[in-house]
């Protein structure tokens, strides 16, 4: 490694740069490293984070990949990313008209090229042929940063495989591999013969607790008495959010609200089912906010709910961003019984998982966390004692540990 200051390079696919993205680059600045982020490009001037680089946009780029850029922003402008016409096109493309690898390398590379790093980070898989190809230019480490378990999304089989074949071909590139919890790890170490894939949960910063407000009473006017439920995230296809809002109907505690905090291509289906099954009094919906005033608003919730389903390997180990700042925001948490989201909540004793397979397994769930001879309270006193060792504080220990013996 170099004497002066040494280099990271984080490769994303996405457009919007993820908070562990953001949160890592944030510690490894701190620890003395310079932090560069390269991602998709955006469809509109938002303001951006400096250290981020948007594909496409480096003086020099090639045409080819600033051709690309343009079809991509053009898409993003009249396609919502996780609408149903969008997921249907990505799922025929990727299927029978590009190849994932070369794809993200000819998008990626010339871009990334211009930007020498001592560690290059791939985060996900689809960056990881890219980290790969950069470092062994020029002699650089690889960091692969798992945010799931890729390739057992919920893709055809023949994806599946591809994207199992790419992560195959480039993991023993790197010196080293971190993922999002200790299932996945687990699983990555089974099928590549690795035994130490490093965990780093994707906790919030949590050293000032948000207080407690009565915002969302305050915005929907809602009764002093009333118990809020809250959903945070997109709304998007894939996440059992058509069963919560029908739900919500059968419900027997006239207490329950349920808040859906965020925006998405569903926005407008769950309104229409939410007044077909007859909760619609019971469902409001809040547009998405920054993700510096998120947890001021989950503090306003009595509980914050998690209803994703094992519809793959991936959704089954899944450790979302919204149980940490649930955590973070001292929210007990109302889940649906997976694995790795288990751990953590009945763990730590905060809050309540079962089944939530139906709109009335969904209820059933609600009415027993919010019964009157229920354990709010006492979730609410440990998620509060949590919320001090499920943090970013604790995680970007260990973060730097795995840098430092990258030097």
């Amino acid at each position: 490694m170099n004497s002066i200051q040494p280099g990271v390079v984080m490769l994303t696919p996405d457009r919007q740069i993820d908070r562990r993205i953001l949160l890592e680059a944030d510690t490894l600045e701190a620890a003395g490293w310079r932090v560069t982020i390269i991602g998709m490009p955006l469809d509109t001037d938002a303001v951006d984070d400096p250290r981020v680089v948007r594909v496409g946009t480096t003086a020099g780029a090639v045409s080819r990949e600033n051709r690309v850029a343009d079809a991509y922003r053009l898409i993003r402008r009249h396609l919502p990313m996780n609408g149903r016409l969008m997921r249907l096109m990505k799922r025929l493309a990727w299927r029978y008209v590009v190849d994932q690898e070369s794809f993200y390398m000819r998008l990626f590379l010339d871009t990334a090229s211009a930007y020498p790093a001592d560690v290059y980070v791939a985060h996900d898989l689809p960056m990881l042929p890219v980290a790969s190809h950069l470092a062994g230019r020029s002699g650089a480490r690889v960091v692969y940063d798992s945010h799931e378990l890729y390739c057992e999304q919920e893709f055809s089989a023949t994806e599946r495989q591809r994207w199992s074949q790419i992560e195959s071909r480039y993991i023993h590139d790197c010196q080293a591999v971190i993922t999002v919890n200790p299932s996945i790890a687990a699983e990555i170490e089974k099928r590549y013969g690795l035994s130490d894939v490093h965990v780093i949960y994707n906790a919030e910063r949590t050293s000032t607790a948000p207080p407690r407000s009565r915002y969302f009473h305050d915005v929907f006017a809602l009764e002093p008495g009333t118990k809020v439920l809250l959903l945070q995230g997109g709304l998007s296809a894939g996440r059992n959010l058509e069963h919560l809002v029908e739900a919500m109907a059968q419900v027997g505690n006239q207490d329950v609200v349920l808040v859906l905090l965020g925006d998405g291509a569903l926005r407008d289906t769950l309104s229409a089912r939410a007044l077909s099954a007859g909760s619609g009094a019971r469902v409001r919906f809040h547009p998405a906010v920054a993700q510096h005033e998120l947890l001021a608003l989950t503090a306003a919730a009595d509980a914050g709910v998690i209803p994703y389903q094992a519809t793959c390997l991936n959704n089954y180990y899944c450790t979302p961003n919204k149980l940490f700042e649930f955590i973070a925001a001292g929210t007990p948490v109302l889940s649906s019984d997976l694995p790795e989201i288990t751990r953590i909540v009945r763990g730590h004793d905060i809050g309540l998982v079962g089944r939530m397979d139906s709109p009335a397994h969904i209820a059933a769930l609600i009415d027993e966390f919010f019964a009157p001879t229920g354990r709010q309270v006492e979730w609410t006193q440990n998620v509060a004692s949590a919320r001090t060792r499920i943090c970013w504080e604790e995680e970007e220990k260990k973060l730097v540990s795995i840098y430092e013996a990258l030097k």
